[in-house]
């Protein structure tokens, strides 16, 4: 059903784009003339604004040759809501037009939301990242809750099970790739990012962080994407996809103290502890003056005994027992 209606969409549009605006209004019945004071945004729109050069040249054509393209709407109550149009809208505004070409579609929400979210992804040049993810999403959420209901709807007639409208169209991310110029792939790093917080999708759109690094930064948890986002804010660094990879590894210990390391893989420093090694300098000044390791032992064995028993209660307790290494007479 959402599928033959956005397609023979597609196909109404293409050829209304051949036609001068007066002749599409005399010849098709569907488009009327709407006061563009009765007109009013899509609730759930997404989308944001294009940029101000493609509005500009959006705005000058229309000035030139009027809405060649009618907008899209559904009435709701005394008023119209745009499924798709805003921006023809918007320039019409701005250009002092009293009424804009549209076509009145019959839509409950699903269809109204399905139908906004695949006309932007066909019509647009540049869409941000997160919101093609957040479209993706909406998409195959929206196409799915149809078919479940279509299909109840088929149960419930005396149509064999196998007419249910729907039923051939897919919901798989495959089936969405198949239909869309991004790959299976592509599309599920998309989706990927809606898991990121508003600050990190911010980045991700202003091109801050990559998609990629988006992606492998949507797998750490939420806590730990404040600290990343942050952290950035902090040292205006752009994360790189291998950075990215490293925070993830470390998926549920990333702290405010480690994340630093993690990212720029700072060494730890290395705690002195005893190993029984002699240095090198010691070994060889008196490397021949010993036998065998034996007689080298047994000597020190028995120094550091004569050494702690020499030393005073007072002296024991501030050392701790432990040797320092620049007071020893000898170094292990």
């Amino acid at each position: 059903m959402a599928g033959n209606l956005y397609s023979r969409y597609l196909e109404e549009e293409k050829q209304e784009k051949q036609k001068e605006k007066e002749e599409l209004l005399n010849n098709n019945k569907e488009i009327v003339m709407l006061n563009i004071d009765l007109l009013d945004e899509f609730s759930n729109h997404i989308f944001s604004a294009i940029s101000q050069n493609k509005f500009d040249e959006l705005k000058e054509s229309i000035s030139r040759a009027g809405v060649l393209s009618p907008i899209i709407v559904r009435k709701k109550q005394d008023r119209y809501e745009i499924i798709s149009g805003h921006n023809r809208t918007k320039c019409c505004k701005e250009l002092g037009l009293k009424e804009v070409p549209a076509i009145i579609k019959e839509y409950d929400d699903d269809m109204a939301e399905l139908i906004m979210i695949e006309t932007n992804l066909a019509q647009r040049e540049n869409i941000l990242p997160c919101e093609k993810g957040l479209a993706y999403k909406i998409r195959l959420e929206l196409l799915k809750k149809i078919k479940k209901e279509n299909k109840e709807k088929a149960s419930d007639s005396n149509e064999p099970k196998e007419n249910a409208p729907m039923e051939q169209e897919g919901t798989s991310v495959q089936k969405l790739a198949n239909e869309s110029e991004d790959s299976r792939a592509t599309i599920q790093r998309f989706i990927r990012l809606t898991q990121l917080n508003d600050g990190l999708k911010n980045k991700v759109n202003n091109d801050v962080i990559g998609i990629r690094a988006g992606v492998e930064l949507s797998y750490i948890r939420p806590n730990e994407q404040i600290l990343v986002n942050d952290y950035i804010d902090k040292t205006n660094l752009k994360i790189t996809t291998s950075q990215a990879e490293k925070l993830r590894a470390v998926y549920g210990t990333i702290t405010e103290d480690n994340i630093e390391e993690i990212i720029k893989g700072k060494p730890k420093k290395k705690e002195i502890v005893f190993t029984g090694k002699l240095l090198k300098n010691i070994f060889k000044k008196y490397k021949d003056r010993f036998n065998n390791d034996k007689e080298f032992s047994e000597l020190v064995d028995n120094l550091l005994e004569n050494y702690y028993k020499n030393l005073s209660d007072k002296r024991r307790t501030n050392l701790g027992c432990v040797i320092p290494v620049e007071s020893s007479a000898f170094k292990l």
